[in-house]
């Protein structure tokens, strides 16, 4: 004899609601059952007991460090490192302290490097005891006074030679009073770069006795100059 119920759920069209399809219904069930076992697992793995939660998992890191130091690091080797002023340690203990300080410069042994002042004068020797003066095997001559040195007088300065010996000539037959016995000395020389001829007249006993000679010579209108070398 077939059920109601069964006749119920076949038969959607009911007055009493429409109901679900066995098959999907057993999917539902399905996923509902696997949804609880999952939540279930999840409070077992952390945890859960008959009691309550308990306390969280504790980590605790490895036994061995976490870096080492090698035993040959490598690189750039500094040289010195180890000495205490290269680390920044202080070689001996207690507060430090300063350096001695230099020696002070000489200010005056540097005045006289540098020209400023005089070294001092040395003492003088003791004097010692003159040397007996030998006696003088024979007089000094005399040295002639200036005003006793032969000297010259100079009539011109010609750029040649012949200009010079026409000069002379000229001279002669205008000063034939004055230039009679004398004779003329043409010398060569170079002023400021040019090359000239000097006319000259030599054979005066003094500077004196020269500059007389000029001295009537120029009066008459002739240039004449004491020779000074």
């Amino acid at each position: 004899m077939q059920d109601p119920d069964d006749d119920f759920l076949y038969q959607p069209n009911r007055a009493r609601g429409e109901r679900l399809d066995p098959a999907l219904r057993r999917m539902v069930l399905a996923a509902g059952g696997v949804s609880v076992l999952v939540i279930l697992v999840a409070l077992g793995w952390s945890g859960f007991r008959t009691t309550g939660f308990g306390p969280p998992p504790v980590i605790n890191p490895p036994d061995t460090p976490l870096r080492v130091v090698p035993d040959d690091p490598g690189g750039l080797v500094v040289p010195g490192a180890n000495i205490p002023i290269m680390s920044g340690q202080s070689a001996a203990p207690g507060a430090p302290q300063l350096a001695p300080s230099g020696q002070a410069p000489d200010v005056a042994e540097l005045d006289q490097a540098a020209g400023l002042t005089q070294p001092p004068a040395p003492a003088a020797p003791p004097a010692a005891a003159a040397p007996p003066v030998a006696p003088a095997a024979a007089q000094t001559p005399a040295v002639p006074a200036a005003s006793d040195v032969p000297t010259d007088v100079q009539l011109a300065a010609l750029p040649d030679e012949p200009s010079a010996a026409a000069t002379w000539t000229d001279l002669q037959k205008k000063y034939p009073d004055l230039l009679v016995g004398k004779k003329p000395v043409i010398i060569p020389a170079v002023v400021n770069g040019q090359s000239v001829w000097r006319l000259r007249i030599s054979g005066f006993p003094s500077a004196q006795a020269a500059k007389t000679f000029c001295g009537e010579l120029t009066a008459k209108g002739a240039q004449c100059a004491v020779a000074a070398f």
